[in-house]
């Protein structure tokens, strides 16, 4: 997998440091951005060089259809991995490099 430059998304700030920490463990991964908010995340979008919004199972949980629709009305060809609370390092990883080979998650 090429370098992917991440932005990450979580509403807990708790996990989005520890999404953050076990991807700061990949190489072929960069974060170049973090947001707790929407506000936060779409001001990052338009600022940070990124492939890629991860969106973390906090904010998955809680505004999955209603987020996803803002996201691809306001920036229609963003590229959009969300993680699950069940997902493992492995299934992330593998998300990742699915989206940035522009494939289905």
């Amino acid at each position: 997998m090429t370098e992917t430059k991440i932005i990450l998304a979580e509403s807990s700030d708790i996990m989005i440091n520890g999404i953050a920490d076990m991807l700061s463990e990949v190489d072929s991964v960069e974060i170049t951005g973090k947001a707790l908010r929407y506000n936060h995340l779409c001001s990052l979008i338009e600022q940070v060089p990124h492939d890629m919004v991860v969106l973390g199972p906090m904010i998955t949980e809680r505004f999955s259809h209603q987020l996803m629709g803002y996201l691809v009305n306001r920036f229609p060809d963003i590229k959009i991995v969300q993680i699950n609370l069940d997902d493992d390092e492995n299934i992330i990883l593998r998300k990742i490099e699915r989206v940035a080979l522009n494939q289905e998650v």
